[in-house]
């Protein structure tokens, strides 16, 4: 752990610090939002217009930052992202009612933009920090970023909770505020990099989006999504409704998913794109399984730390997409892996409610032979030499223009 540490690289470091961080500060009120926002008078139907400016904002910006990052440079999308972050986090906490909780969770969503930025960045690093590992993989830098976020969250929701219990919900998002704008000092000890030269024929996004490679590849991915956004959403209430678990249970099952995250990050990190990403799904689909199974504690607490691959799709989709295009369209590319994330959470919540209500058991069935699909579709389809890109995804030289 500490030689990958030092790997790394310094600038690479500090972005794993700050997103470690934000995870504490997140953390502190995630499971809480809901109730916050009850609390400054909105009813049910407001409180999810409210939190819903979260997601709005993630679909809307997280596209544009990407494309501009390819024109301007990673760092320089990136920090505004922080701010942004700190100042709607600020904006909810001292609200003095639900309307004005909704623009800083506006706000706050304006700070997902940054994501795809620090993605490309983290792939620049490996060109332009000479304190990085010149071997070291960039999957294994968009992995740790995710498991240092989860490290963050290991253990801050149950502080959260009991710090609402005994000072209240503000309070709890007046502290988180401190540990968001640590999480800013420590980003700013980057350093810039080079600006990207603009392509002699242009950056060629419809080229991009014309490319087979590079639609079977986002269509696979998307597909993953899909599956494991089908069961994941609903889990805590099916081991609350279904299971009798308490809510200081499944909080402690956050705490445990949230650890799967950080451990599944680092384990499959040094695995290629696309075994990563197919691993993070077997693991998941693993977790619904024993889910369905078996309501035994020790059963669920291991099916709540596989549960936490979901979140290592993400990086490895970033990873796989990136040996798919040419590096002055990276940031379009990691955005659009975001955003289809974003569409397959919608698609796949929606699908998790209808399938719900007629069995409770049916989302992690549903995500189960969604996972084995796209398992299915992957192994037929990147088995094929005009869709299987052969360009090394560890080296991350740039892909020639197609």
């Amino acid at each position: 752990m500490l030689r990958l540490w030092r790997e790394l690289g310094r600038d690479t470091r500090w972005v794993m610090g700050s997103y470690t961080l934000w995870g504490v500060g997140e953390g502190l009120w995630m499971y809480l939002q809901p109730l916050y926002v009850k609390s400054l008078g909105a009813d049910p139907a407001q409180t999810g217009f409210v939190i819903g400016m979260w997601g709005l904002a993630r679909l809307l910006f997280i596209l544009p930052a990407g494309i501009l990052a390819d024109r301007w440079g990673a760092r320089r999308l990136m920090i505004p992202g922080w701010y942004a972050g700190l100042l709607g986090v600020l904006i909810i906490a001292l609200a003095p009612d639900w309307r004005w909780a909704a623009p800083g969770f506006l706000i706050y969503g304006v700070s997902s933009a940054a994501i795809p930025s620090t993605n490309v960045y983290l792939t620049q690093a490996v060109r332009h920090d000479p304190t990085r590992a010149p071997n070291l993989p960039i999957q294994a830098s968009l992995t740790f970023l995710w498991a240092a976020y989860s490290l963050g969250l290991v253990v801050s929701p149950s502080i959260g909770g009991a710090l609402g219990d005994a000072i209240g919900l503000r309070s709890v998002f007046l502290i988180s505020v401190f540990w968001f704008a640590l999480s800013l000092l420590a980003i700013m000890r980057t350093r810039s990099y080079p600006d990207p030269a603009r392509p002699q024929h242009g950056y060629n996004y419809r080229a991009l989006l014309r490319d087979r490679p590079v639609i079977v590849a986002f269509a696979l991915l998307t597909l993953g999504f899909v599956a494991v956004l089908i069961g994941q959403p609903l889990s805590s209430q099916f081991l609350e409704e279904v299971r009798g678990f308490s809510r200081t249970s499944i909080g402690v099952f956050g705490s445990l998913t949230a650890l799967g995250t950080a451990i599944s990050s680092l384990l499959l990190g040094r695995l290629s794109s696309w075994r990563g990403f197919f691993a993070s799904l077997l693991l998941v689909m693993a977790s619904f399984g024993l889910l369905l199974i078996s309501g035994a504690w020790p059963v669920v607490a291991v099916a709540a730390m596989l549960l936490g691959a979901y979140y290592t799709t993400r990086p490895m989709a970033v990873s796989a997409i990136s040996a798919y295009v040419s590096e002055h369209q990276r940031g379009v590319a990691y955005a659009l892996v975001d955003t289809l994330a974003g569409l397959a959470a919608v698609l796949g919540t929606n699908l998790a409610g209808v399938l719900y209500t007629s069995d409770a058991g049916w989302p992690f069935v549903a995500g189960i032979a969604c996972g084995v699909g796209t398992l299915v579709l992957g192994l037929v389809l990147l088995r094929r030499p005009d869709l299987r890109n052969a360009s090394d995804p560890a080296a991350y030289s740039p892909v020639e223009s197609k």
